[in-house]
């Protein structure tokens, strides 16, 4: 069996291509990041229904509901009881991450009703939705996306 004897000469370029490899397999692509299974009981003080309707005429356009499909805004499937500024994949403002908020009924509702009110800093551009049913009807809606 022969030996393969590498000059010291030689060793710095084949650490280079190494290291080449190593940062390449690091930087492929990930899978989209989920948020966990949702775990708050369906918000029962809304039409669904409706909601769903109103999500599609108001929402959509900018918060699809697949993962890892992230438009102007992130996706929202599992948005219902979660951490805000959870996905990876979605590049959130430093008001977002830092506001520490979960996305409870309550929370949604302030939100949406006025978002740039509840946290300073945000990006999400839509016009506030000040009729309160309508915005029950969408969180739950929202609460159903399991």
């Amino acid at each position: 069996m022969q030996q393969t004897v590498i000059h010291k000469s030689n060793r710095l370029p084949m650490l280079g291509w190494g290291l080449c490899i190593v940062i390449a397999t690091g930087c492929q692509h990930q899978p989209p990041a989920e948020r966990p299974a949702v775990t708050l009981p369906v918000y029962s003080q809304g039409d669904a229904d409706n909601g769903k309707k109103q999500y599609e005429e108001a929402c959509l356009k900018c918060h699809k509901l697949q993962p890892g499909n992230n438009e102007k805004g992130p996706q929202l499937l599992r948005i219902y009881g979660a951490k805000s500024a959870l996905l990876t994949d979605y590049q959130y403002t430093d008001a977002l991450k830092n506001s520490n908020m979960t996305w409870t009924a309550e929370n949604l509702d302030k939100y949406i009703a006025d978002p740039k009110q509840t946290i300073a800093g945000t990006r999400m551009r839509s016009d506030p939705i000040a009729d309160a049913k309508v915005r029950q009807d969408i969180i739950a809606y929202i609460s159903t996306l399991r």
